[in-house]
């Protein structure tokens, strides 16, 4: 006599497939309702055919019978463990799929906050670890975590004290650039363009670039300060040689976390 198999404790489906997303769910409940569909009318017929009849069935029924109950039984017996495998594969790329996101989102949130230390001159060394510690694999590839680890225990000017160093050396940058025209007939034009009587002499070359420059960093637009300082006489480059070396590297670090962020952002596999 074959015993029944016990049946399975309350709950069974719901825990087995929680965190799976709803279609590969659906497409279970689909799979083992056309199962259970195709036992029922085999069984069915087994009982039909075991109650009494007038006629017993012939030898040859009696075979057709037999191999469909054994094909049957083969059939749930090899079942089982696919069904098994497909559960714990969809179980875990739904788990993959749960732990990546809210990672992703913390990278993202680390890269943010590493975007706000830098309206400080001070160190980003935390900023930076916590950064790499949320990583996803390939989101913060070697070259700019480099950069970003390069300047991260010294920190950086901002925008606002490099357009105070930059002001502070004007003086000395068009003192030392080359003027075309007489100093002094330059002087005595304005001096007589204040009372009117003459108009007021051009305003030099090295001024008006050193003019745009500092607007452009009162507008915190340091690339274009920076290409514009590239620009000045060749005498006065090496008193910007500190000041380019610290705007550049402000450039080169704000330019690796917008790259970071465009990576996180871009990664198909964020939500939300």
């Amino acid at each position: 006599m074959r015993h029944a198999a016990p049946a399975p404790p309350p709950g069974w489906f719901a825990a087995a497939t929680r965190g799976m997303p709803p279609a590969a769910v659906w497409s279970l409940v689909a799979l083992a309702c056309g199962l259970g569909g195709t036992a029922l009318v085999l069984s069915g017929t087994a009982r039909g055919s075991a109650a009494p009849i007038a006629t017993p069935p012939s030898a040859a029924e009696q075979v057709v019978l037999a191999q469909r109950m054994a094909h049957l039984e083969e059939s749930f017996a090899s079942f089982e463990p696919t069904a098994a495998r497909i559960l714990a594969e969809l179980r875990e790329a739904a788990l993959n799929e749960a732990l990546a996101a809210p990672r992703s989102d913390r990278f993202v949130a680390a890269a943010l906050t590493l975007q706000a230390a830098l309206a400080t001159p001070r160190p980003f060394t935390r900023e930076l670890q916590v950064l790499r510690e949320n990583a996803p694999p390939q989101s913060l590839p070697a070259p700019l975590a480099e950069v970003l680890a390069s300047h991260a225990g010294r920190g950086l000017p901002t925008v606002w004290e490099l357009r105070e160093t930059f002001e502070a050396l004007s003086p000395d940058l068009l003192a030392r650039a080359p003027v075309e025209g007489w100093r002094l007939l330059d002087w005595s034009r304005g001096a007589l363009s204040s009372i009117g009587l003459v108009r007021p002499p051009p305003v030099s070359a090295p001024r008006q670039a050193v003019t745009e420059i500092l607007q452009s960093l009162a507008r915190g637009h340091l690339a274009a300060a920076v290409a514009d300082a590239t620009t000045l006489d060749a005498s006065v480059q090496p008193m910007l040689a500190g000041w380019m070396a610290q705007a550049r590297a402000r450039l080169s670090v704000e330019q690796a976390i917008n790259e970071t962020l465009l990576r996180a952002l871009a990664r198909p596999g964020r939500t939300g």
